[in-house]
């Protein structure tokens, strides 16, 4: 169940941010939500729930993962 998401400087030339990342992982933290990061560049935030993940875990991860996001714009 492992997701890997990249966090970028910007689209187009897509030189890796782990400031970004850093940010990222503090905001989730901020929201109660335990994430790690990974990459050569340390600028993937890794995401992975229990096999036994029930579906309302998952909405609320998502909930809180976009709370976090919104923190670091």
């Amino acid at each position: 169940l492992m997701q890997g998401l990249e966090l970028v400087e910007d689209p187009v030339g897509m030189a890796p941010s782990p400031a970004r990342a850093d940010a990222l992982l503090e905001a989730a933290r901020e929201e109660g939500l335990l994430i790690g990061l990974a990459g050569l560049h340390g600028q993937v935030v890794r995401l992975g729930p229990s096999l036994l993940v029930e579906e309302s875990e998952v909405d609320e991860m998502l909930e809180r993962l976009g709370r976090a996001c919104l923190r670091i714009v």
